[in-house]
């Protein structure tokens, strides 16, 4: 990436950061993002501050001060209408929920009386954890806070409560302003797979979406839609309580669904194909809302088990 490139990128994230509060507070905003300009469904090369609106407003329905202007510091808006972003609870027909012996990334979990998830979502993949306290040759699962009701829940695979189908216990949960992440110590390590996500193959290693990444395909395996692949849309997303997401686009059909909560998202194209790059949580119409997988990393303090590690 050259220096300008750079410059420029820092410019629009400082112009987003110093407006992002504003913006949230608006009537009807409820999350404001960096991505490419789209005008009637063309996607522009120009980068623009991206406001998501429950109910986008003809300029006569708006005071003035409700009013998003063109331009902020010399920066385009645009404003998308969708729906807020919601956690994804199971309602709808499952696609991977075999029993699987060994399990792979992708796999179905089952969380009885999880408030949020309605009890499914989906193992992303394998870590360790990096705490001193810890026994470092412990094997966790990967998914999300909200999958996890409690942190002793126990996780089954598939949807079961018989006794043998009982895999891990949920041991750690960070739901913060960054991340939506949780993990779960695996009762016997040899019933995991850890190098293999269902239909993609093995994660290479981890990598930091940057903002000349908009536009670029990703995939993820997830228990509900299977194996689909999407394009980054936007990044830098402040969705309510959330800041600094990630958001992706459906590409021919639904990138993620009710269930799919918990799956790994890793680049699908360019040098750093089948690296991870988040954590998926949620969504809403044809976007999928992910947190970016370093501080997922940072704030559960686990490593990945990928190739290079």
């Amino acid at each position: 990436m050259s220096s300008t490139m750079k410059d420029d990128h820092t410019q629009i994230c400082q112009v987003k950061s110093r407006h992002a509060k504003r913006l949230l507070a608006l009537r009807d905003v409820h999350s404001v993002a960096i991505g490419a300009k789209r005008r009637n469904g063309t996607i522009q090369s120009k980068l623009a501050i991206t406001i998501f609106t429950t109910r986008k407003k003809a300029p006569r329905e708006l005071s003035a001060k409700e009013q998003i202007p063109a331009f902020l510091e010399g920066i385009p808006t645009d404003v998308v209408e969708v729906p807020r972003f919601a956690f994804y609870d199971q309602d709808s027909v499952p696609i991977n929920r075999e029993k699987l012996r060994p399990i792979p990334g992708g796999a179905e979990i089952y969380m009885p009386n999880s408030p949020f998830s309605g009890g499914l979502c989906t193992l992303g993949m394998y870590c360790r954890s990096t705490r001193s306290t810890d026994d470092p040759q412990a094997l966790y699962l990967l998914a999300n806070a909200h999958c996890f009701p409690r942190s002793d829940q126990v996780i089954f695979q598939p949807e079961s409560q018989e006794p043998q189908d009982r895999i891990a216990y949920a041991t750690r949960i960070v739901n913060s302003t960054l991340v939506d992440g949780g993990i779960a110590e695996m009762m016997d390590s040899s019933q995991a797979k850890v190098n293999e996500i269902i239909g993609i193959g093995e994660p290479l290693g981890l990598y930091a979406v940057e903002l000349s990444d908009i536009g670029k395909q990703v995939i993820k395996s997830g228990r509900t839609t299977g194996v689909r692949i999407g394009t980054i849309a936007y990044l830098h997303a402040d969705a309510d309580d959330k800041k600094d997401q990630l958001i992706v686009a459906d590409l021919d059909a639904a990138f993620s669904d009710h269930g799919d909560s918990g799956s790994v998202v890793l680049m699908e194209e360019g040098t750093h194909r089948h690296y991870v790059c988040a954590l998926l949580w949620g969504g809403a119409l044809n976007f999928t809302v992910c947190s970016p997988i370093y501080p997922v990393c940072d704030e559960l303090q686990i490593r990945l088990i990928t190739a290079q590690s």
